[in-house]
Formats: C-alpha cells, structure tokens, sequence
C-alpha cells in the first residue's frame, strides 16, 4: 500500500511539473529531460510512467476536461448527459481560450498532430452516450468519422484563429467548435443553439478556478 501511494506521488509529482514547464515555455521546448529535472527525479522514472512527452499531454487534457464535467454535474444535478457535456465544453475552451499560455500549448500540440487518438478517446465515450441517450441510430464507424471529422474541422479553425487568418472572437470559436461537433452527431439544430446559449450563461455565472489547465 505504502509503495503504491508512493508512486501514486510520483506521478503526480511529474505531471505537476510537467504542467508548469508546459505553461511556462510551451510543448516544444519543453523537453522529457527538463520535466525530469523540474521534478527532481530521474529520466527513467519518468519514462516509467510516461513513455513519451505525448502520453502527458493525454492525461493533462482528460483529466482537465473531466474535472470540468464532475464540476457541471456538482453544480447542476438536473441536467442530462447531452445538456452536461456541452456545459462542460464551453467551460473547457473558455479556460483554454482565456489563458494566452493555455492557448499557445493548445495551438502547438495542434499543430503537431500530438496523439489525437489519446486526447478523443474520452469524447468518443461521451458522443456515445450522447447518441445512445437521444436514441440516436448509428453504428461504430460513424463514431469514427464524427471524431475524425471533428478534429480535422476544430484543428485547421483554431490554426487560423490563432495566427489570426480569421477573424473572430474567442467566444464565436467556442460556439463554432461546440456546434460542429453536435452538427457532426446530427443532433437537433434548434436544440443545439438553445443548449449552447444555456452553457455560456452557465459559464457566465459559475468559474470553476480550482479547475486548472496547467497551472
């Protein structure tokens, strides 16, 4: 028990590090070596836990966005699943959108195609559920290609508005990125629009600050 919460420790520790070397300079200069250094310990107990810098990014991002869905549903028990994970993404943008650090460590691991796979498994399981629990019909594949479709779509529109090639506000991006997800499920247009505008006031008046990106 003892060895287990000692490496539960570890982890954390690197993980820790590794999100405040990620905010401070970004994913592309920070290195496996700096994080090891950052973190006081040795470059193969961080390859223990993570093997790769890709793997942090994975767990940094899922556990940052279900942090943020526990919140919704803490804050608002009533809600359904559908109305709760899009609360929880506009909150998972704005955090994102409103932090220029959280925005460049967005931007790179974007550009750099950092394991896409990793970071949509967790939406995946939700666009299931949200499918499932609107008695949707679909088959296997097409989750797949909402996924794919959704990534390609929110990686070139974030590219372009971070090198400011289009000109919008962060808000209108995080209702363009929300509403072409739930467009790509074939969801109600109607109730897409009235869910968003929920979440926004939502986000208005409730800003989860224990609830961190990085740091």
């Amino acid at each position: 028990m003892a060895k287990s919460k000692k490496g539960t420790q570890t982890k954390q520790n690197i993980i820790t590090s590794a999100r405040s070397l990620f905010y401070e300079y970004g994913y592309n200069k920070t290195g496996i070596q700096d994080i090891a250094d950052h973190a006081n310990v040795k470059l193969g107990t961080i390859t223990y836990y993570y093997k790769k810098k890709d793997d942090m990014i994975t767990d940094i991002y899922n556990v940052f966005f279900l942090a943020l869905y526990d919140y919704v549903s803490t804050m608002e028990e009533n809600l359904n699943l559908y109305t709760k994970y899009c609360y929880a993404l506009v909150l998972y943008y704005e955090i994102i959108l409103n932090d220029e650090h959280n925005k460049t460590l967005y931007y790179e691991v974007l550009v750099k195609n950092v394991n896409p796979q990793g970071r949509t498994n967790i939406m995946n399981t939700l666009n299931r559920s949200c499918l499932d629990f609107l008695n949707k019909n679909y088959i296997e594949a097409d989750l797949e290609v909402i996924a794919r479709s959704e990534y390609g779509a929110r990686k070139e529109l974030f590219i372009n508005y971070y090198e400011k090639d289009v000109k919008f506000t962060g808000r209108a991006m995080i209702y363009f990125l929300i509403r072409n997800l739930f467009r790509l499920m074939n969801l109600d247009g109607e109730m897409i629009e009235n869910t968003i505008q929920q979440a926004v006031e939502f986000s208005n008046k409730h800003h989860p600050e224990h609830i961190k990106f990085l740091v």
